[in-house]
């Protein structure tokens, strides 16, 4: 019945507000609202407005990393479970993420954004980025439950980028991937179910995972055919490594809490 709906028991809202919460203590929002803005001032030149798209991206990259790198499924992990987590899944998670950021700061509307980011990745691209940007859930919370579902994949960028991959730690740990992600798929389906009921959350969730699909193939595809991108993906990955490895034995605040 569409009226049968599932209580989200304490544990359930505790988990979700600790989700919302370090959502938005990394969220790339405001800074990108701000170059949004800036991008709309028509005397800037193209050697600048190229910049500051691909500092937006950027910042897509940052915030998305540091919001997985506080949840403590994560934090449990072996350093090279966590650096091969980074290498496989933060191009296509990174794709969602940046695509609901681009829609809440204004970037899909602002014509003079989007001409700047064309300069980069090409119409096509920015078509397609338009289109699942307008597509993606209107309830945000959907959305950031799915970047934590799609987070803890074994392997969501499509494109293996390991010479040695059949060496990888975390392919010997599937199973415990599994149980953190299992967490997360309960959770959102619990949320969905209790907002919006059976019947609206079974439709919805579909054009999500449709969605999310769709925005890893098009992440895959751009990784290997824009070399500006590559290159901004693979610096920022490497980088992303080294610090796990340099700073493996510090103190991360858990959910972003201190």
């Amino acid at each position: 019945m569409d009226d049968d709906r599932s209580e989200l028991v304490d544990s359930d809202q505790k988990l979700l507000a600790n989700i919302l919460h370090a959502f938005e203590i990394y969220s790339a929002l405001p800074q990108v609202q701000r170059i949004v803005e800036g991008l709309s001032t028509s005397s800037l030149t193209t050697h600048v407005k190229v910049t500051n798209a691909l500092n937006t991206i950027i910042l897509g990259y940052i915030s998305m990393n540091s919001f997985v790198n506080s949840i403590p499924d994560f934090r449990i992990l072996t350093v090279k479970e966590q650096c091969s987590f980074v290498e496989r899944n933060l191009n296509g998670v990174a794709g969602l993420y940046i695509a609901l950021i681009f829609r809440e700061a204004g970037a899909i509307s602002n014509c003079d954004c989007m001409k700047s980011f064309i300069l980069i990745y090409g119409l096509e691209v920015m078509r397609q980025v338009v289109h699942i940007s307008k597509q993606l859930d209107t309830d945000s919370t959907i959305v950031k439950l799915m970047l934590m579902a799609l987070a803890f994949s074994s392997n969501c960028s499509l494109v293996d980028v390991q010479q040695n991959i059949h060496n990888d730690s975390l392919l010997y740990g599937t199973h415990r991937i599994l149980g953190s992600q299992n967490v997360y798929v309960e959770l959102l389906w619990k949320y969905m179910v209790y907002h919006y009921g059976y019947n609206v959350s079974v439709l919805r969730f579909a054009r999500l995972i449709k969605l999310s699909l769709d925005l890893i193939k098009y992440s895959a595809n751009t990784y290997m055919t824009n070399s500006i991108h590559h290159h901004l993906v693979d610096d920022f990955i490497q980088r992303s490594k080294q610090l796990l490895i340099i700073n493996q034995n510090e103190q991360v605040p858990l959910w972003g809490k201190i």
